[in-house]
């Protein structure tokens, strides 16, 4: 029974209700046909055989009573009447019996007809000559003749009477007997009717109940299979004992629910690496973070170093002019004779002192460009580093599929920013070099222009007739001068531009900051998208 379809029992359920009332259609029809066929022998013979019979009595009963009417009449008239009378009474009778005769369906009834027939003929023959002689008068007939006749006549009769008695009473007992045939036929068809009934309802009520038995109890199951997949329990599955319509749903409600639980499973997986993912990329932020936090701060310091770098070449600027015109008074005190020679050594003296405060100057320039470089160098491992911080960023991004996607665009945007720094320190790394350049020819320009100066002193000492000698030598400083002050001014524009390109670095430095924390904000909102994510699916619980 399990291995029906709910269709075959449906179908098996109509069809021994429909075979059930089949045969009590067949029963019935075949109960009513044989009532039909008694109604119809009721109707064609017992009831005209019952009805003939009757009216043959009353109408024989009629003939009897004229009969004795004409013994009574006293004139020959009444006797006339009475014998046509009786005369229209045997033409009815003979009407009757010829009805009779078609109505006649069995040999009982048949003989019993023959034998009223026979003796009413008899009771005609003997009636006829009483009936002769009383019309003609009685003559030649005595009184025990017509005794002996009357008794003849009324011993026919009573035989007569007996005869039609006979055939009325053999058809009331046919009609008696059609009439119970019919009753119990009816009676059967009744009780066959609620027996077929009782039994077809009863197949109805069973097999109604076993197909309701066969959809709630599977359908039972299926929806508690399907309220406890609604709370998130994927664990269960559904086995149903059958093979019908049921089964083959259970079977996709089963292969649904693995096919679902595979799929929360990858999607629990998935949010456990993207929440990873995002940790990490959160972590590298804040390095990143940091690490232009200290870009900011070491910017700040190259821009203090650069700022003195500045003053400082203007002071060696100014300080270059003040020895130019030392130079060129020196040159002047020389021209003017022998007699400003100690005025020329004090101003040599002067010369020296400002030789000196330029070497300080310039040893100054040159530790403040060391400290650029290192500075610089500093900065290019920065930018490096943010650079590499930036394309693991850009790599756990894009692990985080379309989540990560605003923060590989601040990734990128960081690793421009850091392509910038390098590039901007790289350019400031060769104006250091450039700067360090010209301050070393300072330096050993004025190295050079001490040990002058030195000579030239020991020369106005020792001996005076070398005055021209030191003019010359004096002279020649003017130009040196000269490239030094160009020197200084070109080290000025370079800080200057140091300057510049440091208020840049600075506002790339402010630049990564802001895409560091536009950066920060979209891992918050990608944690916050991860983190409703796993408690959404937190709820469903799987097959171990």
């Amino acid at each position: 029974m399990m291995s029906l379809t709910i269709r075959r029992r449906i179908l098996l359920s109509f069809a021994v209700v429909l075979a059930v009332m089949s045969g009590m259609a067949a029963l019935s029809y075949a109960w009513f046909t044989q009532a039909e066929r008694e109604a119809i022998r009721v109707e064609t013979d017992t009831v005209p055989g019952l009805y003939l019979s009757a009216q043959l009595m009353t109408t024989w009963g009629e003939g009897r009573g004229l009969a004795r009417e004409f013994l009574l009449s006293d004139t020959s008239a009444e006797k006339g009447d009475a014998a046509a009378a009786i005369a229209a009474n045997r033409d009815r009778m003979h009407e009757i019996l010829k009805s009779y005769d078609a109505t006649i369906m069995s040999e009982e009834d048949r003989r019993n007809y023959a034998q009223a027939v026979r003796l009413f003929d008899e009771f005609v023959a003997a009636q006829q000559p009483i009936l002769a002689a009383g019309r003609a008068g009685a003559e030649g007939w005595t009184p025990e003749r017509i005794a002996a006749a009357r008794t003849e006549l009324a011993q026919i009769a009573t035989r007569v009477d007996a005869a039609i008695a006979t055939m009325l009473e053999l058809n009331k007992t046919r009609a008696d007997q059609s009439t119970r045939t019919i009753v119990s036929i009816v009676r059967a068809a009744e009780l066959g009717l609620l027996v077929s009934f009782g039994l077809a309802l009863g197949l109805a009520v069973l097999f109604g109940y076993l197909l309701f038995r066969a959809v709630t109890v599977p359908l039972g199951k299926l929806l508690g299979i399907v309220e406890v997949m609604r709370r998130g329990d994927f664990s269960e599955r559904l086995s149903l004992a059958r093979r019908d319509e049921f089964s083959t749903v259970a079977d996709g409600i089963n292969a649904m629910a693995d096919d679902l639980a595979g799929l929360i499973g990858q999607i629990q997986k998935s949010g456990i690496q993207v929440n990873t993912s995002i940790t990490e990329v959160a972590a590298t932020s804040k390095e990143q973070q940091a690490t232009a936090s200290e870009i900011a701060a070491t910017t700040t310091e190259i821009g203090a170093t650069a700022k003195e770098i500045s003053a400082t070449s203007n002071e060696l600027v100014r300080t270059m002019d003040e020895v130019s015109e030392v130079a060129e008074q020196t040159a002047k005190l020389a021209g003017g004779g022998q007699a400003g020679l100690s005025r020329m050594e004090s101003t040599m003296q002067q010369v020296m002192e400002a030789a000196g405060a330029i070497n300080a100057k310039l040893a100054i320039l040159s530790e403040k460009a060391g400290n650029i470089n290192q500075v610089v160098t500093t900065i290019t491992k920065v930018a490096d580093q943010t650079n590499l911080l930036s394309l693991n960023a850009a790599i756990e991004a894009e692990k985080a599929g379309q989540y990560g996607r605003g923060f590989a665009v601040v990734a990128t945007e960081i690793r421009r920013l850091a392509d910038q720094t390098a590039v901007s320190t790289y350019d400031i790394e060769q104006m250091v070099k450039d700067i360090q350049s010209a301050v070393a020819a300072g330096v050993m320009g004025m190295d050079k222009f001490s040990e002058e100066v030195r000579r030239g002193m020991q020369d106005v000492q020792q001996v005076g007739g070398q005055l021209s000698d030191i003019i010359e030598q004096v002279q020649g400083l003017v130009p040196r001068f000269e490239v030094a002050n160009e020197g200084m001014q070109a080290q000025a524009a370079g800080a200057g531009q140091i300057s510049e390109a440091l208020v840049q670095l600075g506002e790339a430095a402010q630049q990564t900051v802001e895409s560091l924390q536009q950066s920060t904000l979209a891992i918050d909102e990608l944690n916050q998208v991860s983190t409703g994510l796993r408690s959404s699916i937190a709820r469903f619980k799987l097959r171990a």
